[in-house]
């Protein structure tokens, strides 16, 4: 099932021109993102409905939905709509499959790990200098009420089962110290993964690197700016500025 509007598809016709201009995944999906500044920000974009389905909402965007439209949309570049649809499940569910709320990747280190795998992206953190991130996740099992959909046992057990592959996972960081040592190695396009400070939960934000004058910012949909923004402050700064964030994961699309 696919929850969507008239004005999805139209908008999807305006972005897919954009991203045919460019030659490579990485460009058409950074033009695509570029497109979407001043987009406002919308917590909770996909659990408006009762039921699982594939929401398509390109009118208004979280930090996630915002890249991860801008990918399905580069993505089907060359195809038209029913295409970017399906890239955008492939995208959003463990296996591409559709079945329930515990289908849907809530963990943005398991989006990383399921499209890496792929071979969508790749996980530069490590080669970049990173350390290790010693962390067991479980901040969404942890609070039923916070999220009463995982009170459905089937929809829990799926959640848990993520958690552990997310878990078995070697995972590193780039503590927000050292961003500024390693800020020459980062591309404009590069996924860039705010870790969270909270011991049970993995990325708390997420954005595109672009640069300006030389130095790499973050484009991101900001709850705070209530829309797709660029940081004034480039990447470094801007880390060491945000409460609850301790560092970055960094990861590059894969022509």
């Amino acid at each position: 099932m696919v929850c969507e509007s008239v004005k999805d598809s139209l908008l999807f016709l305006e972005k897919q021109q954009i991203a045919l201009k460019e030659s490579n995944l990485n460009a058409r999906t950074l033009e695509v993102a570029r497109s979407f500044l001043g987009t406002p920000y919308v917590h909770g974009c996909l659990d408006r409905n009762a039921e699982e389905c594939l929401a398509v909402n390109l009118a208004e965007l979280d930090c996630w939905t915002f890249m991860e439209n801008s990918l399905a949309i580069a993505l089907s570049a060359a195809d038209n709509y029913s295409t970017y649809k399906n890239h955008l499940q492939e995208l959003r569910y463990w296996g591409g499959y559709i079945n329930g709320y515990g289908s849907r990747i809530h963990y943005f280190s398991g989006w990383l790990l399921q499209n890496e795998k792929r071979g969508l992206i790749q996980d530069l953190t490590r080669e970049m200098g990173g350390i290790p991130y010693q962390k067991q996740i479980g901040y969404i099992s942890a609070r039923p009420a916070k999220y009463p959909k995982i009170k459905d046992p089937d929809n829990l057990r799926a959640l848990r089962a993520a958690e552990r592959r997310i878990n078995a996972h070697a995972w590193y960081y780039i503590p927000q110290e050292k961003v500024a040592q390693m800020e020459h190695l980062i591309q404009e396009g590069d996924i860039i993964s705010l870790t969270a400070w909270k011991k049970d939960l993995d990325i708390s934000h997420q954005g595109f690197a672009i640069k300006i004058n030389g130095r790499i910012h973050l484009m991101h949909a900001s709850s705070l700016g209530k829309k797709v923004i660029v940081s004034k402050q480039p990447l470094p700064a801007y880390i060491i500025s945000q409460p609850g964030q301790t560092g970055i994961m960094v990861a590059r699309l894969k022509d």
